[in-house]
């Protein structure tokens, strides 16, 4: 039979935990598919390392115009500039600083897997992760399209990468059926505590405004992370699922 999604969540459950100085020893790099991505799955342990004076980046791979399609006070090159700077100040939350936040800029809900853009992104992704010992990307199996090709591009560029590692963390999957089939066998990894820095994670995801309020108020079939949703993310400790290259 099998594995379920509810096979991977007890799998997860039990991942042995680790102190971040013990996961991250030399640098980290986040691959987020959109702004707010990197906050919710990676905040605590971005916040960690930064305290304990480690270089961290942070890839944005789409520019996020996407979330709010009907709006007509933010059409999408106005919401990309927001999401981009609601980005910056996250990163800010977090001890990051603006030259370490970078952008793809490729298509929100059309990440391209293969292709000229594509390839321009895994070197993107391949120069940023040589600074780095652990690479973290959204698990391949968040039912979200931009996920799937971030995780795809982020395996790619890290096989090219000596020394580095690879670990994917769920957003999106973590809503879906437990009796959902999934592919490959139950997932390793670790849960990386991160209680000590949850008020800077708490104020990167707030910093996300366009996702997380009602401050686009023309579209109001647009995306918002609800508060069951971010209470999923306001835990001692954040998932890592290891991913052999």
């Amino acid at each position: 039979m099998s594995p379920t999604l509810g096979d991977a969540l007890e799998a997860m459950a039990g991942f042995p935990e680790m102190e971040p100085s013990d996961f991250v020893r030399r640098g980290l790099l986040v691959i987020a598919p959109h702004p707010d991505d990197e906050s919710l799955g990676c905040g605590g342990l971005i916040s960690d390392c930064r305290a304990a004076g480690l270089p961290v980046s942070i890839l944005i791979i789409s520019d996020g115009a996407g979330s709010h399609p009907g709006s007509v006070l933010f059409p999408p090159p106005v919401l990309a500039k927001l999401r981009q700077q609601e980005a910056i100040e996250a990163a800010a939350a977090l001890s990051v600083g603006p030259s370490h936040v970078h952008f793809a800029g490729l298509p929100d809900r059309h990440v391209p897997m293969t292709g000229r853009e594509a390839e321009q992104a895994c070197d993107r992704i391949a120069t940023l992760a040589a600074a780095a010992d652990v690479v973290a990307v959204t698990w391949r199996h968040d039912p979200h399209g931009d996920h799937k090709a971030s995780f795809a591009l982020a395996r790619a560029a890290a096989r090219r990468v000596p020394g580095a590692t690879l670990w994917e963390y769920p957003i999106w999957g973590l809503t879906l059926p437990p009796q959902l089939p999934l592919p490959g066998a139950r997932p390793h990894g670790v849960r990386v505590r991160v209680a000590n820095h949850l008020p800077a994670k708490r104020r990167a995801i707030a910093a996300h405004a366009s996702q997380t309020t009602a401050l686009i108020v023309d579209d109001p079939k647009g995306f918002r992370l609800t508060p069951d949703m971010l209470a999923r993310f306001d835990t001692d400790w954040e998932t890592f699922m290891e991913c052999p290259l």
